[in-house]
């Protein structure tokens, strides 16, 4: 007899017994649903049928009900004591029963049952699985606004991922201009942004995995594409732009002040309302969620332009609040659940009982320490469900901050159970040019699907395994751990705390003048920097992976590479500029130049393999302004 396996199952389940025995999936055999009624689960159940297909090469029909003539390989067993989401599945000599009180709960059976096959193949062991999610809603958001906006068939790759871990909710962050406004065709007219019909693709796609697309728009601050055009800059609360308060920024980055474009609503102007309900009334139609995240974060001119002296008198936090209820009442009569970040509010927590009982707060942050704890029990005591919004620390990295990334996820997953979350949304952030590739984000999602399902047998998911086994299909097993390897070259910098960013991207985003950060890095950090990521690319050439854009995986990766190590390059030559400004090695920015020709040739290919053209060439725009600083030199 066969040995029985050890299985590997992310998210870990709820309960797994695996007892002696094994049931061998026979070639005859059949998919049966017990209840004809229950068509609900057609998806769950066709599912099933093209993992058996793909795993293990046997076309098994669809059965209502048992038939003499076939034996029943799996079998649909309604329960209705089962809580929502939940499912069991016992296999045993009889054949395979998963039982379920819903249609979500079946599909959630297959995708373990996915796992299961595709470790185990013909040959089952007898087991029993009871499992059902910590948290309602598990979802994932992609910033389809910073430069990047994805290709249909990217969307779908990463939905299939989500599917596969259980995920059931998908948010695509909008500001500017990635959405096709019918109203508004001159603010897009130039660009590459999706439309509503590929909306109505996406949610059909969405809603045969049981994911529910909602609806992301910023609503209040964050409209910088919006203000500084001439037709709506009036309805800024700055209209000219200001300069960001100290206490915003990096003073490494930007000793002479930070300038931002116009990005906040006049709150008091009532144009504003006007203009959101059109962009509203253009949008929400292609969704058939009930719910909608209007933003509202980083609302940062607020009361400082023209609604100053209100400010002055009402206080800010209640100028925030107002405008916030407004939005609210736009969004209730389209018929949709307000979401909205709740960063703001959290600085003026004697407001949040004053918030309507039927919104959702969206508790965001995204360093390891961030106060989840703290901030949800505010939410939590005024009665306002909340969700917690981690995030996967891909942005601003180049190849990710993988541990602060693990402590990020874990921290909001446990605080955001123990007081209530009745959501836990993972965000994927593009800010700066977007120049992280999207396997550098995968790790962040399976980890946060896994905590979300389940926190307390999560905690320590194996993610380089999933990694290897199910999403590349790496048969040399590397590519895991080398993901979350690189992802932690950041922790051999200055050691300076930096809460969004690494200090080796910072250096690609300033000006070539600016020694601020490269003050706190010595010859031996860049040394060992060097070493560190020359080790992992070696390891490139160890992958053996056998998913279908194995080629493209790779050379994402050694671009990513790539991006570090001309940090890397440039940090140095930044070194010998601030010790000797006056005596440029011609030879050394020679060089950089030809490096960083090659980075963009890369980059650039590699662009449009999985996303849109439009914002390319605001992505590159400051590797383009490097370059033509290191000219400058010569």
């Amino acid at each position: 007899m066969s040995e029985i396996p050890v299985l590997h199952l992310l998210p870990r389940p709820r309960s797994l017994t695996v007892t002696g025995g094994l049931f061998r999936i026979p070639a005859k055999g059949s998919i049966v649903l017990n209840d004809a009624e229950n068509r609900d689960i057609l998806p769950a159940a066709r599912k099933l049928q093209q993992v058996t297909s793909q795993a293990l090469r046997l076309e098994l029909p669809l059965s209502i009900g048992p038939r003499p003539s076939r034996l029943s390989a799996y079998n649909f067993s309604y329960n209705q004591l089962l809580p929502a989401q939940a499912y069991e599945i016992t296999a045993g000599a009889d054949g395979i029963v998963i039982s379920y009180s819903s249609p979500e709960g079946a599909y959630y059976a297959v995708a373990t049952l996915k796992q299961i096959l595709e470790q185990c193949g013909r040959d089952v062991p007898y087991l029993s699985i009871c499992d059902q999610p910590d948290f309602a809603a598990r979802g994932l958001m992609i910033d389809i606004s910073r430069n990047k906006i994805p290709k249909l068939e990217t969307l779908y790759r990463i939905i299939d991922l989500m599917s596969d871990l259980k995920f059931n909710q998908l948010q695509l962050y909008i500001e500017g201009s990635p959405f096709a406004y019918e109203s508004f065709p001159q603010v897009w007219e130039l660009e590459t942004p999706v439309t509503g019909e590929e909306i109505l693709r996406i949610d059909a796609y969405c809603r045969e995995r049981f994911i529910e697309l909602v609806p992301n728009q910023n609503s209040f601050g964050h409209m910088e594409h919006w203000l500084s055009r001439s037709e709506f800059n009036h309805l800024a609360e700055i209209p000219e732009g200001f300069m960001l308060p100290d206490t915003m920024y990096d003073s490494d980055l930007y000793p002479d002040g930070l300038f931002m474009q116009p990005g906040t609503f006049h709150t008091e102007d009532p144009e504003v309302l006007s203009l959101l309900g059109r962009m509203y009334d253009d949008l929400l139609p292609y969704f058939t969620s009930s719910q909608f995240n209007v933003g509202c974060d980083e609302t940062y001119e607020l009361g400082l332009g023209k609604s100053k002296a209100l400010a002055g008198s009402a206080g800010k936090g209640q100028l925030y609040l107002s405008f916030l209820q407004k939005i609210h009442e736009l969004v209730t009569a389209r018929g949709k659940t307000m979401q909205f970040w709740g960063d703001i509010i959290i600085q003026h927590p004697e407001l949040i009982p004053h918030l309507p009982k039927d919104i959702i707060a969206m508790e965001w942050g995204y360093s390891a320490g961030h106060p989840f704890e703290a901030d949800t029990l505010k939410f939590r005591e005024a009665g306002i469900p909340f969700y917690v919004c981690p995030g996967t620390s891909s942005w601003n990295s180049l190849t990710g901050r993988t541990d602060n990334m693990l402590a990020n996820l874990r921290n909001a997953a446990v605080h955001g159970k123990t007081n209530g979350a009745v959501g836990y949304l993972i965000t994927d952030w593009g800010d700066f040019g977007h120049w992280q590739h999207l396997p550098v984000s995968y790790a962040g999602f399976i980890y946060g699907a896994a905590l979300s399902w389940n926190v307390e047998n999560n905690l320590e998911a194996d993610v380089a395994g999933y990694l290897n086994r199910s999403v590349f299909k790496d048969h040399s097993e590397t590519i895991g751990q080398l993901l979350l390897d690189l992802g932690n070259y950041y922790k051999l910098e200055s050691g300076t705390l930096r809460p969004n960013d690494s200090e080796l991207s910072m250096l690609l985003r300033s000006r070539l003048d600016n020694m601020g950060i490269v003050k706190k890095l010595t010859p031996v950090h860049f040394d060992q920097l060097e070493a560190y990521v020359s080790t992992i690319e070696e390891q490139l050439e160890e992958l053996d992976l056998a998913c279908d854009d194995a080629e493209l995986v790779r050379q994402e990766l050694a671009n990513g590479i790539h991006f570090v190590k001309h940090a890397l390059y440039l940090g140095r030559l930044k070194l010998q500029l601030s010790a000797s400004p006056d005596q440029v090695d011609l030879a050394r920015v020679k060089g950089l130049i030809k490096d960083l020709d090659l980075l963009l040739h890369s980059y650039r290919q590699l662009w449009t393999r999985r996303n849109r053209a439009g914002g390319l060439e605001q992505s590159i725009s400051k590797l383009l302004r490097l370059r033509s600083e290191y000219e400058a030199l010569i």
